[in-house]
């Protein structure tokens, strides 16, 4: 989900300072130690993403968007380790720093994203696809003792993906099911409810057999105390997975009408509705269905 950004003058750690370099005074970030080795990184304006340590390299999980600095010096106050990138979608917010790593990842279904479309998107932030490795379901990363296993759930963009960290077995989500308080699907390049709702159907599948007790981190953290739906806190979980199909199933049967939505950012001229179901919101458009 895109996010205005803002300006704040404040960098913080939130872990056990014997367990990374020293603190700097890099100012507009947070940055919280959420597993032995991961570290959740917000950003200015409420990004979140995530560095994963392996025992031969570092994977960072999204960029964030803080347009006055460049993230490398705050990820080597964590790590010394090589580093690469896995993006979970081309979105602005998730891939602003991509020129700042030389080894990328990102699902290539992306390019069914019209060219124009995603230059907006992007603000010419995108490397060139022959510079970014494919990903897909199924596609491995490995980081020496643990590894990244990726599932694509197309939907918020037609390349969209979420990774699956087994060492500790976390999962981060990007924008595949928002992050607490509900997913946009329309912004220009998501795809129609169909085939959003068959990709969480998958989704459900394929994090049953990876076991199904992740925990969930999304692309904006902060959201989960946003929740319209679930005021005070909805953080992600299999939970909110399970309403969403369930959202996605009933707007598409008619069972659950839209309302107009009160988000200002539209991107479209047609009208925006707003439904909810359970734990799960979505903006979307009727011509989705």
């Amino acid at each position: 989900m895109f996010i205005h950004y803002l300006s704040i003058k404040h960098y913080q750690i939130f872990c056990e300072p014997r367990q990374i370099k020293e603190e700097t005074t890099m100012e507009g970030f947070e940055v919280t130690k959420i597993g032995k080795h991961i570290f959740c990184i917000l950003d200015a304006g409420n990004s979140s993403f995530y560095m994963i340590e392996g025992d031969e390299k570092a994977a960072v999980i999204d960029t964030g968007i803080t347009t006055d600095k460049k993230i490398l010096p705050l990820l080597r106050e964590l790590t010394d380790k090589p580093l690469l990138l896995v993006a979970t979608h081309a979105h602005l917010d998730h891939i602003y720093h991509m020129d700042e790593f030389e080894e990328v990842y990102m699902c290539h279904d992306e390019k069914k994203i019209d060219a124009t479309t995603l230059r907006t998107l992007t603000v010419g932030r995108l490397k060139p696809w022959d510079e970014i490795h494919d990903i897909h379901t199924g596609s491995v990363i490995s980081l020496g003792g643990t590894e990244l296993r990726i599932c694509q759930v197309p939907g918020h963009t037609p390349g969209s993906v979420v990774i699956l960290e087994a060492r500790e077995n976390y999962l981060f989500t990007g924008d595949a099911i928002g992050s607490g308080c509900g997913v946009w699907m329309q912004i220009p390049g998501s795809t129609d409810l169909k085939t959003y709702y068959d990709s969480l159907v998958h989704l459900m599948h394929w994090l049953v057999d990876n076991g199904g007790r992740m925990k969930f981190f999304g692309g904006h953290h902060m959201q989960a105390f946003e929740s319209v739906a679930h005021p005070v806190y909805n953080p992600l979980g299999l939970g909110v997975l399970a309403d969403m199909i369930d959202l996605v199933a009933q707007v598409l049967s008619g069972e659950i009408q839209g309302r107009p939505s009160n988000v200002s950012r539209v991107f479209t001229q047609e009208p925006l509705l707003y439904a909810s179901y359970g734990r799960a919101e979505m903006q979307y458009l009727l011509s989705q269905k």
